[in-house]
């Protein structure tokens, strides 16, 4: 590790900087919330330190966005960009929008901005482009153990890439620095409610809350995995509510299979305050992108991480693993989850209150509720090198 690299937690608090301090940022990418949430973290922060500052996001024009950005307060760009994925046609046909997108992002770009931050997939890669051509200070925001395609491309070529650990530094070249995953403000205000809800006495009599996410948009194995093991775990049925995000296509069957057995559930396509829900979750079966797994790192949410199974760089793999060797989660492979290792879960796990709160105190120890504070200060010392 070269010593531009910050180890996590050695960072010191500032205070905030003049409200003058940072006028306009342009953030790039989408496609997931998981690469938007950190980007938001970060404008949501840059907005509460620097009140006047601008603020705009260049976005594709993709459904999870809309809902994302619906009554968010920032204003966006429309981006007409496909994913590049599906072949030799796709990716010719992401060139071109790409090549036809650069010029309209320079231009938008003329006026005076701090910063162009690029937030990891296919969107972003345009806007890095047009910001290097106006001569803007890029920062990319890394949420992942294994850094993502465009992030490694264009690594060398920016200012700053901020990680999630330390042992993601040595995996780019350039400048790097370690922030942590930046998270919302909702989530460390539910982070706090939290707190005063277990002190209350979480573990009553009270049903147990174990809450169901794959992504923003639902996790079509783990919503088969879940509904296919409820008959085994009926003598539970009195004792468990469940909160089931199972996105668009899955909803539907989903919601029967939990009305059919007799559970109670609220099941549901999407949500927008996930973190209120996940604080108030005894436990969480989820995906591991690195959004998720940073937010119930400084929620302190016993999680059970199923990775996307088919993920070439295996990076929902390695998010999950982060959390697993501190003790706040555990790890089970999509082929696995099923009755028998959800009736282990149930048993050692979601009943057992030491054990949850166990895993809770070492969650919150890979926690970084202040890493969008931490980005922002690189981003206000880049600012002023370049002036």
């Amino acid at each position: 590790m070269t010593d531009t690299a910050v180890l996590a937690g050695t960072r010191k608090e500032t205070g905030s900087p003049p409200a003058a301090a940072l006028k306009a940022l342009a953030f790039f990418g989408g496609g997931t919330g998981g690469h938007l949430f950190p980007g938001l973290a970060v404008a949501e922060r840059a907005r509460e330190r620097c009140p006047d500052c601008d603020i705009v996001f260049f976005r594709t024009r993709r459904d999870v966005e809309e809902k994302v950005f619906a009554n968010s307060g920032f204003r966006t760009e429309l981006l007409d960009l496909s994913p590049p994925s599906g072949g030799a046609g796709a990716m010719v046909k992401y060139s071109l929008q790409s090549l036809r997108a650069i010029p309209m992002i320079r231009k938008a770009l003329t006026r005076s901005y701090d910063a162009a931050i690029g937030l990891g997939g296919y969107a972003s890669l345009p806007g890095i482009v047009a910001a290097r051509h106006v001569g803007l200070p890029v920062v990319l925001l890394e949420q992942n153990q294994v850094p993502g395609k465009v992030n490694r491309f264009a690594a060398p070529f920016v200012d700053l890439v901020t990680c999630p650990s330390p042992e993601v530094v040595d995996l780019f070249r350039g400048r790097r620095e370690v922030t942590g995953n930046p998270v919302r403000g909702t989530v460390v205000r539910a982070a706090g409610r939290r707190r005063r809800w277990f002190a209350a006495g979480a573990f009553s009599t009270r049903k147990r809350k174990v809450f169901v996410v794959g992504g923003s948009q639902g996790a079509h194995g783990i919503n088969k995995a879940i509904i296919g093991a409820l008959e085994g775990l009926s003598e539970y049925r009195e004792k468990i509510h469940w909160i089931h995000v199972a996105g668009d296509a899955d909803k539907k069957e989903v919601e029967k299979a939990y009305r059919d057995q007799g559970w109670e559930a609220e099941v549901v396509d999407y949500l927008k305050d996930l973190p209120h829900l996940l604080s108030h979750s005894d436990l969480v079966i989820t995906r591991a992108g690195g959004t998720i797994v940073a937010e119930l790192a400084v929620l302190g949410v016993p999680a059970v991480f199923v990775p996307y199974p088919h993920h070439k760089d295996q990076h929902q793999l390695k998010n999950a693993e982060a959390l697993e060797r501190a003790g706040g989660a555990i790890l089970v492979p999509e082929e696995e989850l099923g009755a028998d290792v959800l009736r282990t879960i149930v048993e050692e796990i979601l009943f057992e209150p030491g054990r949850l709160l166990e895993m809770e105190d070492c969650a919150l120890s890979l926690g970084r509720p202040d890493a969008a504070d931490a980005v922002l200060d690189l981003i206000l010392e880049l600012k002023e090198t370049c002036q």
